[in-house]
């Protein structure tokens, strides 16, 4: 505890100094994006409410948590797979597959169609034919590009409860539900990092890829005594590689305990042209091509707990949800 207070206001006085200057860019929004089924939107709502104060203390998570960081992460990887599969419609409930049939209509099938994304440069992702890894990078450039990371204070846009406590709007921002379903992120085409890394996990799972998504420290300063004085996770996925030649990570064990084996692609969405001068990472940010590597990864490796990750797993998310009922017939 002796760094944090001191360390807790370097990482402040980082922020405030970082630019926040966009470029001209190109307005990759689409018009008219299809509503979500009332039936659906009242669930998220429900889930909500009984789990935001879990949502709260992850989005607040640090190293002044002490004892908690460990259950804290891994509560956030038992719902985050949950999740996924639930919007992936994995699961046998309507909600679930209202969610998934929504995903396809409204993403999925047109991105296929199309062969094709565009980019907030102006450009244009285009494939003559799909192949898995083309596929995977179509998904990606539309969570990086076509999902806006909300600039509130630009867009005129409600603000997260979080980003109205003093000095926190200046460490990062996230939306007004604090962790967003992926279908509510597709249909109000904006989401923070754990929004834009849950979309695109379900977007993967849903065309057979195996993913997992992964948290990073989002501010952190390194103390003299190799231990991390941060605030924030960041949260980003883990696709394994097919054959690709591309992955780079080992990543063994997830936390809990199943193998995986291969190797893995850090995919990191946020890091988009119109973002890149708003980011306040650890490391500091920059536009990621598909197969990049972000630069706090120079740090992963040296703190488990924080450089996490989960495999999105359709019998865990059921398990999970089992349990959840069960809870409520008690």
């Amino acid at each position: 505890m002796r760094y944090g207070i001191f360390a807790m206001i370097t990482l402040l006085l980082i922020s405030i100094a970082l630019p926040i200057v966009d470029a001209q860019l190109h307005d990759t929004l689409v018009k008219d994006q299809p509503k979500l089924p009332k039936d659906l939107s009242d669930f998220y709502d429900s889930y909500r409410k009984e789990y935001m104060p879990e949502f709260i203390r992850f989005a607040l998570g640090g190293s002044m948590m002490g004892s908690m960081i460990e259950e804290n992460t891994e509560n956030f990887f038992f719902s985050g797979n949950y999740i996924v599969i639930h919007d992936a419609g994995g699961l046998d409930d309507k909600t679930s597959r209202l969610a998934g049939e929504y995903l396809k209509d409204t993403v999925i099938k047109p991105l296929k169609e199309k062969k094709s994304v565009p980019l907030q440069t102006g450009k244009t992702m285009s494939f003559r034919k799909l192949d898995r890894l083309s596929l995977a990078k179509l998904l990606y450039y539309y969570v990086r590009d076509d999902i806006y990371f909300p600039h509130p204070e630009e867009e005129g846009r409600r603000i997260s409860p979080i980003s109205r406590i003093p000095g926190m709007g200046l460490m990062f921002t996230t939306t007004p539900e604090i962790i967003r379903f992926p279908c509510e992120t597709v249909e109000d085409q904006h989401g923070a990092c754990a929004d834009k890394a849950l979309l695109l996990a379900t977007l993967l799972n849903m065309e057979g890829y195996e993913v997992a998504i992964g948290t990073a420290p989002s501010m952190a300063k390194k103390n003299d005594d190799g231990t991390f004085t941060w605030f924030g996770y960041h949260v980003c996925v883990y696709l394994k590689d097919e054959g690709w030649g591309i992955g780079r990570y080992d990543l063994e064990k997830d936390v809990f305990g199943n193998d995986l084996e291969g190797r893995w692609i850090i995919l990191d969405p946020i890091n988009s042209p119109r973002h890149i001068a708003h980011m306040r990472m650890m490391g500091g940010g920059k536009v990621l091509e598909f197969g990049d590597d972000p630069n706090w990864v120079k740090y992963r490796g040296e703190d488990n707990i924080l450089f996490g990750y989960g495999l999105i797993d359709e019998e865990t998310a059921k398990r999970f949800d089992a349990e959840e009922i069960e809870k409520k017939l008690r």
